[in-house]
């Protein structure tokens, strides 16, 4: 008897322990339909064409609506250049239709650019104008300062006069400039 109940023990604890075991999911043996994954929006759909040139980020500085400050906007460029730069700033309104660079180098962390023009306003428009260009070269050409020039002199307005040791740096506080 004692054989008997010794073997249902057994018994029962391997069909005990073969019910406690994790059965594998089911997986789906048919081919999902061709019009689902046409498109689907996702990740997938978004690979990037490997015969594309690569293109560089940049950050354009340009004034807000109301004119108390900049905004920062992301774009992009062929190729990281005063020139690309200063066609950004035009796409964006801070510099006039046919400005153009007329020289921009950098050393040491210091950059020097050289414009055909700046629009002058005579008013605050002025100082949002070469804190845009300012912050813009600063951040893409990871400049400490910037020396900005139009025609080969030291910038001037009718309320912003440069001389040959003021320099344009990053303001950081650009969203609103007094």
């Amino acid at each position: 008897m004692k054989k008997i109940i010794l073997y249902l023990v057994s018994a029962m604890l391997m069909v005990s322990l073969a019910a406690c075991t994790p059965t594998q999911p089911k997986m789906e043996t048919t081919a999902p339909d061709p019009q689902v994954m046409a498109s689907t929006g996702g990740a997938s759909d978004k690979v990037p064409d490997p015969n594309a040139e690569p293109m560089e980020i940049i950050s354009v500085y340009s004034k807000n609506e109301n004119k108390t400050g900049l905004n920062q906007a992301m774009d992009a460029v062929d190729k990281l250049t005063a020139d690309a730069i200063v066609s950004k700033l035009i796409e964006y309104g801070v510099l006039e239709d046919g400005t153009k660079v007329l020289k921009y180098d950098s050393a040491n962390g210091i950059g020097t650019l050289d414009l055909s023009a700046v629009p002058q306003s005579g008013s605050g428009d002025d100082r949002l104008t070469i804190t845009a260009i300012g912050n813009t070269f600063v951040e893409n050409f990871e400049l400490d300062k910037l020396k900005l020039l139009v025609n080969g002199k030291n910038y001037s307005s009718g309320s912003i006069k440069q001389g040959d040791n003021d320099y344009l740096e990053y303001v950081k506080n650009y969203k609103e400039i007094k």
